[in-house]
């Protein structure tokens, strides 16, 4: 076999690797999402108020946070394959157990292991970019990974909501459960081998906890983090958990089409991940950008909530603009990175990506306190507590909050981070 010949060969696993993993973040994004989408029937189902309703978004967010920070460390450890292999099944496992237990417990439970299984996708397809792919294309890979799982919660709303009126919810997260079956196999035979096993030591821990305590101690990786928070709740709390039920109480839209309408968050997410930091970092304006989509978000958050009535046009253009905006949280990381060493960049991206997702989940909680410590009383024909558009507004406008503190945060960014980023 000559060389030319196998080099193609060696690049084509490279590529059918980093596939296999890019497929898996787009079916966890089906994962995360599906509850939004089901809030009616789980409701329902389970006697739930808001708050212990937002758990099944916020457990799935905490457990897949709190994971990534140790989650580089154990992929070195365990390898690629076996990574995936375990986490496929624990949200395969974790999908099932979902659709079969009667306990409200147990549902809590079964996101918590969906969260860790979900926790590997998108670092396994970074890691496979960064080991197996020249520098000048792990960008656009990454860029692609990104909006592939975008995509994966944008698809997921209407085909969910059929699902969901011909099936019921069981059947329907069953239905899910069973799709992550081709990924299982896919990964067997397409995913590299692990190539050596790092030994433990001492010594490797305690560095391990010196640069972390160093990270935490870094004011302007905090801050990027803080501002990464900022960009990324209104997708978490919209998109991922509260925009249908909020669109169906506003807008009087039925399941379906309330589910399609909050997803074009995602539409404008996968847009905004790859546009906003091309554009930002080749006239070095990074850290201007960061502000102008933070006060713009602010103005479309105010627009979406305040706004007395709006065509579905106008809405659908409103919701894409948020999630291009939001796209500007990848730009976080690049900027807390450039606060990085070599040694500790991987392990700043863990530690920011941690603290970001754990804001999205303690928001969503947030948002569901809201609304039960506003609800007037009613109750549906079902004993199933109804919220009005003012409850939604009131408690929403935590969101508000939290991106007005970070878009004056934004303010204090230096207008320069370093020879190549602005």
């Amino acid at each position: 076999m000559s060389t030319t010949t196998s080099s193609k060969q060696t690049v084509l696993k490279a590529y059918l690797a980093w596939f296999t993993c890019a497929l898996f973040f787009f079916y966890q994004y089906i994962l995360r999402v599906a509850p939004g989408v089901m809030i009616d029937d789980l409701r329902f189902d389970y006697n739930l108020t808001a708050e212990q309703f937002s758990t099944f978004g916020a457990y799935y967010l905490y457990a897949y946070s709190l994971f990534q920070i140790p989650l580089g460390a154990l992929v070195d450890r365990v390898g690629i394959r076996r990574m995936v292999l375990g986490s496929i099944a624990l949200c395969m496992g974790g999908a099932f157990f979902f659709a079969s237990t009667r306990s409200f417990y147990g549902a809590q439970f079964s996101r918590i292991l969906i969260g860790l299984g979900s926790a590997a996708a998108f670092m396994s397809a970074l890691k496979i970019a960064a080991d197996y792919f020249p520098e000048g294309k792990r960008g656009l890979l990454m860029g692609v990974t990104l909006s592939l799982g975008t995509i994966g919660a944008l698809t997921a709303g209407k085909p969910l909501v059929l699902l969901l009126e011909e099936i019921g919810w069981r059947d329907t997260v069953s239905f899910t459960a069973f799709l992550g079956a081709p990924l299982l196999l896919m990964s067997v035979f397409l995913l590299p081998a692990q190539q050596k096993r790092l030994q433990k030591n001492k010594k490797g821990e305690s560095l391990f906890k010196e640069r972390l305590v160093s990270i935490l101690k870094n004011r302007m990786v905090l801050l990027y983090t803080l501002l990464a928070i900022g960009l990324y709740t209104p997708l978490s709390a919209l998109a991922d958990l509260w925009g249908t039920a909020f669109l169906m109480q506003k807008y009087a839209l039925n399941q379906g089409n309330a589910a399609q309408t909050s997803m074009m968050m995602y539409l404008g997410m996968a847009a905004g991940s790859f546009v906003l930091p091309w554009v930002c970092e080749k006239y070095h304006i990074l850290n201007r950008g960061i502000q102008v989509c933070g006060f713009s978000l602010l103005v479309l958050m105010t627009v979406v909530l305040y706004a007395p009535s709006l065509d579905m046009l106008t809405m659908t253009f409103l919701l894409f603009g948020l999630g291009f905006f939001c796209g500007a949280e990848m730009m976080c990381f690049t900027g807390a990175v450039a606060y990085a060493t070599p040694s500790t960049s991987g392990l700043t991206l863990g530690v920011v990506n941690t603290l970001n997702m754990l804001g999205g989940a303690l928001l969503q909680q947030l948002i569901g306190f809201g609304l039960d410590w506003q609800w007037s009383g009613t109750l549906s024909e079902k004993n199933i507590r109804l919220y009005s558009t003012q409850e939604f507004v009131f408690a929403l406008s935590a969101l508000l909050v939290v991106i007005f503190i970070c878009s004056l945060a934004s303010l204090g960014l230096k207008k320069r981070i370093n020879s190549h980023l602005g």
